[in-house]
């Protein structure tokens, strides 16, 4: 997932129990640092964004504190502080959060690992079946390839004059690692919807509905949804640094954007509408087996030897009678309501909103560049 780290440049454990818990290729990488994860991606977000240019442009003007301070945030302290400042968090957070969601995203699916194991034949082995191509490298590095080179030939200013050996270790950093990152990020999104996918086309073990009315499936939900929010959460960092930018942005800059927003939404409903199907499915044939009892429950009574009096006999018959009708019908009305998405539908109308929103923004920007800053 791209930041406008490159647009600025010129300017400025053990295998658990479902074998999940391995850290991924990018993973590793930031742990080969002797420091805490947080800490050594505090740091690299750092490195990668105006800090780590105006200390590599310090050591470059061996000093000079107040050259280096109007060379790097010269132009971001010309703008008021209500929008320079909100910049410089957002660029450096944005790179932070998507260091931490390369590792809260694989461990956002080990936390539903347990609960899905259950559903599927093969249990545990399963899920690591399901979800083992997480651990794919080929197309975290093809991603990573296509991210560096966006960056390289769209997005990439010239080089301001002075630009030294350690600002070039610095550039490295975003050309070279930070895409990987970015891959990293999108293919784990991408890892965990398509596993949501293929457990919708297994055989799965639900539940009763009259245990559970998602008969089971509420952790596919709950997963696929937060790794959605998750994906959207950096997307929205991004989009509100693009907004505050001063300088106009590249076309093909937010053109990429526009897709990566319908990207996210798009692909959430890939495995949606399996789970979506099934659960239709389930609720459908509830309703047949609830309708094929009703010939009995509401057959009316009769009495084998009539009398002008009901006999206790037959006033209880009446009443056992009542009580199942009353109980189908309780039934009937229970069926009616059971979901036939595995959350609230709710969450649904947020994530066109995000979608609708984020949209907005991006074209709301672009006719900003090209109206008032052109």
């Amino acid at each position: 997932m791209p930041s406008s780290r490159i647009v600025s440049i010129g300017k400025s454990g053990g295998e658990g129990a479902v074998g999940l818990e391995r850290p991924t290729v990018v993973e590793h990488a930031i742990a080969a640092v002797p420091l805490p994860y947080l800490v050594t991606s505090t740091i690299v977000a750092l490195l990668a964004t105006g800090p780590g240019y105006f200390l590599a442009r310090l050591i470059e003007n061996g000093g000079e504190w107040n050259q280096t301070v109007a060379e790097i945030f010269g132009d971001a302290l010309a703008l008021p502080l209500w929008r320079s400042i909100p910049l410089i968090i957002l660029s450096i957070g944005f790179n932070l959060y998507l260091l931490w969601l390369v590792r809260h995203s694989r461990l956002h699916i080990a936390r539903y690992a347990n609960e899905i194991a259950p559903l599927l034949p093969d249990g545990k082995a399963g899920v690591r079946r399901i979800f083992g191509h997480l651990y794919w490298r080929l197309p975290v590095i093809g991603l990573a390839v296509a991210f560096g080179l966006f960056f390289f030939l769209l997005l990439l200013e010239p080089m301001p004059p002075g630009f030294g050996f350690v600002e070039f270790l610095i550039l490295g950093l975003n050309l070279l690692f930070l895409p990987f990152v970015d891959a990293q990020v999108i293919w784990n999104y991408v890892a965990t919807i398509w596993g949501v996918h293929r457990i919708g086309r297994e055989a799965l073990r639900l539940r009763p509905a009259v245990e559970d009315p998602m008969i089971g499936l509420r952790p596919l939900g709950s997963l696929s949804l937060g790794a959605t929010f998750y994906y959207f959460g950096a997307l929205a960092i991004i989009i509100a640094e693009v907004t505050l930018s001063p300088d106009p942005v590249r076309p093909a800059y937010l053109a990429f954007l526009v897709v990566l927003i319908l990207f996210g939404a798009g692909l959430l409903f890939l495995p949606l509408l399996s789970i979506h199907r099934l659960m239709v499915a389930e609720k459908r044939r509830a309703v047949e087996t609830a309708s094929s009892r009703a010939g009995d429950v509401y057959a009316p009574l009769t009495a084998g030897n009539p009398t002008s009096e009901p006999s206790l006999h037959e006033v209880r018959d009446l009443l056992l009678r009542t009580h199942r009708m009353l109980l189908h019908r309780e039934e009937e009305r229970r069926i009616q309501t059971l979901p036939t998405w595995p959350f609230e539908t709710r969450a649904m109308t947020r994530i066109a909103a995000i979608t609708l929103t984020g949209v907005v923004a991006v074209l709301g920007r672009a006719a900003v560049d090209y109206f008032l800053l052109r």
